[in-house]
């Protein structure tokens, strides 16, 4: 289980990353919104669902 999610957090964080530099090149910063709620949204979710599992 650890290996899924620590696989799903590398995933996350290289999407966001790559949205935050197309945010820079393409100066749209509606890219770096996308990039920053990829960031936060699932590990936000993922919280609540400990919270609400423990």
């Amino acid at each position: 289980m650890s290996v899924v999610v620590l696989v799903l957090l590398a995933a996350t964080v290289l999407a966001a990353a790559g949205l935050m530099v197309a945010m820079f090149v393409k100066d749209e910063p509606f890219y770096g919104a996308v990039g920053l709620g990829v960031l936060s949204g699932p590990g936000s979710v993922m919280a609540l669902v400990h919270l609400a599992v423990a």
